[in-house]
C-alpha cells in the first residue's frame, strides 16, 4: 500500500485534469487487475456483493434533476432510516491494494430503472483515506494519498472524511472516477467537466444501521454529522458501500449533504471476501 502524499486533484481547475483520464480508462481491459504474480508484492482482495439497499429520500417538490433523477431537494444518507428499501442487484470488487489497480462492476435497480457502476481507476480524494491505530492505543496514523485503503477507520471525528456517518472500521475502502449508466444509457455527470465521470467511492465496512434502517448514537438517538464521536456501529456486520457524487461546492444547496448537486449511494448486504497476498 503506497503512503506517499499526492496533491489534490479534487479541487479547483485541477479537477479536470483526473476526468480527462477517463478516456484512458475506457480502453482498459477488464482483466487489468490480473496483475503478474511474479510482481515482488502485491495484495489481490475480490469482494463479491447483493441484497442492495437503496439509501436516497426526496425531501420535498424536486427542484433539480439530472435525466428525470431528482438532485434536489435529496437526503442521500436517511439516518432515521424513513426511505431504506431492498432491491435487485449485485456488485463485484477485484483490485490490487499495493499496486492500486483492479476494477469495480455494481448494478441494481430502482424506481427509475436499471443502474450500473463501473470503475478501473483509482485516484485519492483530498482529504485523508484512513485513519490506523499506531504503536500504541494512544497513537494514531493517518494515511494520506493513497486511493485503495485496507484495515482503517473512516468517517466520524477521524479526519479522514466527513462525519456525514459514525467512525467506521474498513477493511477496504476505494477512491476514483466512475462511469455510470441508467437503462442501458450513459448518465453523465452535468456538474463538473468536460469529460462525463461522477466521483466514486466504495467502502466494505462494519454495519453501520441497525435493523430497522437507521443510524443510531451511542445513546440510542438518531445521528447526524453534528454527533460524529457518538455514531453506533456493528461489528457483527458486513456491508458493501457504493456511491457517486459530483465535486462538492463551493455553494450550499438544500440537500443532505449540502455540498453536492447529487449524491447517490447503495449498501450491499451479502458479502463474500477473499484475499491473496504475495511477498
Amino acid at each position: 500500500m503506497k503512503h506517499q502524499t499526492y496533491s489534490s486533484i479534487f479541487v479547483g481547475g485541477l479537477a479536470i485534469a483526473l476526468w480527462l483520464v477517463s478516456a484512458v480508462a475506457d480502453d482498459r481491459d477488464d482483466n487489468d487487475d490480473d496483475n503478474d504474480d511474479d510482481n515482488e508484492k502485491n495484495t489481490y482482495i475480490s469482494v463479491k456483493a447483493s441484497n442492495p439497499m437503496l439509501i436516497r429520500r426526496v425531501m420535498g417538490p424536486i427542484t433539480n434533476s439530472v435525466n428525470g433523477v431528482p438532485a434536489e431537494p435529496v437526503d442521500g444518507f436517511d439516518w432515521a432510516g424513513h426511505a431504506i428499501r431492498t432491491t435487485e442487484g449485485n456488485a463485484e470488487i477485484k483490485v490490487d491494494s499495493i499496486a492500486n489497480t483492479g476494477n469495480i462492476n455494481a448494478n441494481w435497480k430502482d424506481e427509475y430503472g436499471d443502474w450500473t457502476y463501473q470503475q478501473m481507476m483509482f485516484v485519492p480524494p483530498n482529504h485523508a483515506t484512513g485513519a490506523r491505530m499506531g504503536p500504541s492505543k494512544d497513537t494514531v496514523t493517518v494515511i494520506e494519498g493513497d486511493p485503495i485503503t485496507t484495515n482503517i477507520y473512516l468517517h466520524g471525528n477521524t479526519g479522514a472524511g466527513t462525519s456525514l456517518v459514525p467512525t467506521v472500521f474498513n477493511l477496504l475502502a476505494t477512491w476514483g472516477p466512475a462511469k455510470i449508466t441508467l437503462n442501458g444509457e450513459p448518465f453523465d455527470n452535468p456538474f463538473d467537466g468536460p469529460t462525463p465521470m461522477w466521483i466514486g467511492h466504495t467502502m466494505l465496512s462494519e454495519g453501520i444501521r441497525d435493523a430497522d434502517g437507521t443510524v443510531q448514537t451511542t445513546s440510542g438517538e438518531i445521528f447526524d454529522m453534528t454527533r460524529g464521536s457518538e455514531g453506533q456501529v456493528y461489528p457483527d456486520d458486513l456491508v458493501l458501500h457504493i456511491a457517486f457524487h459530483d465535486m462538492p461546492g463551493p455553494e450550499m444547496n438544500t440537500n443532505i449533504p449540502p455540498v453536492w448537486s447529487f449524491f447517490y449511494q447503495v449498501a450491499f448486504n451479502k458479502v463474500k471476501v477473499e484475499i491473496k497476498h504475495n511477498d
